[in-house]
């Protein structure tokens, strides 16, 4: 692949296709290809980096360690309920 930069925020390069996809896009006005594949490309790039986040999410999440507490979930989601928020981040007891 051939890339030389033109103007500024433009790079020119050379992409080759399969004579289908060749095909196809020779339907397309210019303008309006240029644009497309810029879409296509930024979509497919934002696909992959999409993937990429997910794994490490996933990993993190594995890595995470249970926290200790003096109250259970059953404990905890009352005293959510019960507007008693502050005991839970103070770990207070009863």
């Amino acid at each position: 692949m051939t890339t030389l930069t033109t103007q500024q925020g433009k790079i020119r390069t050379t992409l080759y296709f399969t004579q289908e996809n060749r095909e196809r896009l020779d339907r397309i006005p210019k303008g309006q290809k240029t644009a497309l594949m810029n879409k296509a490309i930024a979509n497919a790039l934002e696909e992959i980096e999409w993937e990429e986040n997910a794994q490490q999410f996933l990993k993190m999440l594995e890595a995470i360690q249970p926290v200790k507490t003096a109250y259970s979930s059953e404990q905890m989601i009352r005293m959510l309920r019960e507007g008693k928020e502050q005991k839970l981040l103070n770990n207070e007891t009863k």
